[in-house]
């Protein structure tokens, strides 16, 4: 944005703690950091195989798949003190910023209230409304870009027409400290990501960095994903996001607030059919959360002469099977940065990413599909992805 640069936030918390998740390490977000990283702090945990277990079998499935897992906490941390220079206990001496860097301002709390254009000038003026003071203010730039997530508050400003899909599925998420578990446990899903196939429901799981970076043996998180069918609006729905005070939540029941009968009745639904390394992850963990699964897709990502750009989970969300949301991200930042030296145009950027977009749409909603055992979405997606591709082929997309 203008000088000083800008990031305007709508969370006024510092740290933006995160739920502790998990988030894949791909490609893009590994350039991305080689390139940019000064902190030295390792991002990620390496794994070497894909397993799957069936029921209580372990090892129907094991592979070579050489990936990196990491905590979003951990990555935002170490990306804060890249950008502003933000300490905390991941990074607390962050890197002194470069002579050919520019200024920056982070500011946290602020959300977007309204986004107008001077074409003349070539500037895109943004209003916002501090969310604690009830202040209001501006802020005008050459580009802006919109990283505001799956509820983009830019997107819904700019009125982009957008699908926004329940998958029919819900996550119930949770960490665990290695610390707390068996040895053998901690050896069953050490250096692997780990599939976990029971009747009609399915799990992840895999080891990942603590909140602070910490990637030590002993020290490190296993963190897993149980993806669940839930019908929309059923009684179940709503007694699954009903948390222990009584509130109906929309999308997330955070960490602590679980109603503990209903977190109760699913573990002993399901319990006789894990693995015993799964089922003492599960049952220790202590504060798992839940969140229902969904994607999103915009119609366009480019607006006001390629001056205000839509770009990660605000163009397109993901279901969260690959854990691609950070590569999207990352990828999205390589583009522009092509765009901006001229390797590329904006109009070939945005169809790039659209076609990124609706490929991985469909490989996340496959494997989804797949590891609920819902065949006919499986072929019926499977048809769609061919389809795409012969258009891609064609030039039609």
């Amino acid at each position: 944005m203008t000088s000083p640069q800008s990031a305007i936030i709508q969370d006024p918390s510092k740290d933006r703690h995160s739920h502790e998740s998990g988030v894949s390490i791909g490609p893009s977000v590994v350039k991305l950091l080689e390139k940019y990283d000064a902190t030295g702090r390792p991002a990620a945990i390496p794994a070497r195989f894909l397993s799957a277990a069936w029921r209580q079998r372990l090892r129907v499935i094991n592979v070579v798949w050489n990936h990196n897992m990491s905590n979003w906490g951990c990555l935002y941390l170490i990306l804060r003190a890249n950008f502003d220079g933000m300490a905390s206990e991941t990074v607390p001496e962050p890197p002194p910023p470069k002579t050919t860097d520019g200024t920056v301002e982070y500011r946290g709390g602020k959300r977007a209230t309204g986004v107008s254009y001077d074409k003349e000038k070539g500037l895109v003026h943004v209003q916002y409304v501090d969310v604690v003071s009830g202040e209001y203010g501006s802020v005008s730039a050459g580009m802006v870009i919109a990283a505001d997530g799956v509820h983009s508050t830019i997107r819904k400003i700019m009125q982009v027409p957008t699908r926004k899909d329940y998958a029919g599925y819900v996550a119930w998420r949770g960490t665990v400290a290695e610390r707390l578990l068996s040895k053998e446990t901690v050896e069953y899903f050490t250096n692997r990501l780990n599939f976990t196939l029971l009747k009609g429901t399915y799990f992840i799981s895999y080891l990942i960095p603590t909140e602070g970076g910490d990637v030590e043996p002993g020290n490190r998180l296993i963190n897993w994903v149980w993806y669940f069918i839930v019908p929309e609006g059923s009684p179940e729905m709503a007694a699954i996001f009903t948390d222990v005070h009584g509130k109906l939540h929309p999308n997330t029941v955070p960490h602590g607030q679980i109603n503990p009968n209903i977190w109760s009745k699913q573990i002993a639904r399901y319990v006789s059919q894990m693995t015993p390394p799964l089922a003492e992850i599960v049952t220790k963990t202590p504060r798992p959360f839940v969140t229902k699964v969904g994607e999103a897709e915009a119609t366009r990502s480019s607006f006001y002469d390629g001056r205000l750009i839509l770009v990660g989970d605000a163009f397109t969300g993901f279901r969260s099977h690959l854990g691609m949301a950070s590569e999207q991200a990352a990828r999205h930042c390589l583009q522009m940065n092509r765009v901006w030296r001229g390797e590329i145009t904006q109009e070939q950027r945005d169809r790039e990413a659209t076609l990124y977009a609706r490929r991985f749409l469909l490989l996340n909603r496959m494997i989804g599909l797949t590891g609920l055992g819902l065949v006919w979405g499986v072929c019926r997606t499977g048809v769609a992805y061919v389809w795409l591709m012969v258009q891609h082929k064609l030039s039609l997309v």
